[in-house]
């Protein structure tokens, strides 16, 4: 009985394995099949545009100036992978539905993303996205490049980069940054480095504190963010990639605990700015309101003062000297007599 027992669980065991790899391999041949009906329709050397229509002036225009941003990329950290990304336009909002479906959360509700296992980048059409396009598709293509350098990098720091170097991290996010470390200075990037938060209004706080930290790797370490790059290019160039633990241990001289509880001191103290911040825009603010009543108050004042009395007709007054274009001082005729003055 017990023999019977074993084998009916070893068969269920390989049933599930059967049906998961079963719908494994499904979602790659539907997968694959849905990538047949694509096209070309840009390359560079860092990328392949594809989209289901034919590409249009507008198309041309955005790949050519994705491969600048690129460029500028690989020249900013001095590493220049062979490989080329796939990019995929997804025009159908169901399709991108079905691409999306079965990962995280907030991949659904996202406008693009990468997949590593496709090493692919799926994209909404232009008209289905309110932002900045082709900061969406900088920010997915710093995915793809991470993932060709690193091993195990966390999701803080790929999406601090993919955040941060893709110009996403404007002033009002800044802004948004510095108000949240005043209300919530607590940093959560150690403890959700491999997971987002399970709440979607953390979400936002997320990118924005992940950005910060990259920031804070490069402009207050900039010489250990060097020696950063020098350790990954070094392994890249011999065709392979490096552990990030690794290569942040042997660069900044500290562990990724430590790292995390400077940062979290730096954001609190960053908060303060906030407050200096807001207090300046209520100052501007009361001034902008004060103005108009000062102006108001000003032009009463003018209009109660009394006027002025009339000038005298130069024409009808008498005994006016004349001036002439003679000096002011007469050469005298001899040594003795001395010069008088002619007013």
């Amino acid at each position: 009985m017990a023999v019977a027992k074993s084998r009916l669980s070893k068969l269920r065991l390989w049933a599930d394995a059967l049906s998961k790899r079963g719908l494994c391999l499904l979602l790659l041949c539907a997968t694959f099949s849905w990538l047949m009906g694509y096209q070309l329709l840009h390359e560079s050397p860092y990328h392949e545009l594809y989209g289901e229509k034919s590409a249009t002036a507008a198309d041309l225009d955005l790949s050519r100036a994705l491969s600048q941003k690129i460029a500028d990329l690989q020249i900013t950290l001095s590493i220049y992978p062979k490989a080329r990304v796939k990019i995929y336009i997804v025009h159908g909002e169901q399709e991108y539905h079905k691409l999306s479906l079965g990962k995280a959360e907030i991949v659904e509700f996202s406008d693009a993303f990468y997949s590593g296992a496709d090493r692919a980048i799926y994209i909404r059409s232009q008209d289905q996205i309110l932002e900045n396009y082709l900061k969406i598709l900088v920010h997915e293509y710093i995915h793809w490049y991470l993932e060709e350098l690193f091993i195990s990098a966390p999701l803080w720091f790929h999406e601090g980069m993919a955040t941060y170097f893709s110009g996403q991290m404007g002033y009002e996010r800044y802004l948004m940054y510095l108000r949240e470390s005043l209300i919530n200075p607590k940093s959560d990037l150690f403890r959700i480095g491999y997971f987002y938060p399970e709440n979607k209004a953390d979400w936002p706080r997320f990118y924005l504190g992940s950005a910060m930290a990259v920031r804070y790797m490069q402009d207050k370490h900039q010489e250990q963010w060097g020696r950063f790059w020098n350790i990954v290019a070094a392994y890249h160039h011999q065709e392979q990639k490096v552990r990030f633990s690794e290569a942040f241990a042997n660069a900044y001289h500290t562990s990724l605990w430590d790292f995390h509880q400077d940062f979290e001191r730096y954001s609190k103290r960053q908060g303060y700015l906030y407050l200096i911040v807001a207090i300046n825009s209520l100052i501007f603010a009361f001034l902008a309101i004060l103005m108009p009543f000062a102006a108001r108050k000003r032009r009463r004042r003018m209009r109660n003062m009394p006027d002025l009395p009339d000038l005298p007709d130069i024409s009808t007054l008498s005994n006016i000297p004349e001036f002439t274009n003679a000096s002011a001082t007469q050469e005298p005729d001899s040594e003795d007599e001395k010069p008088t003055d002619t007013l």
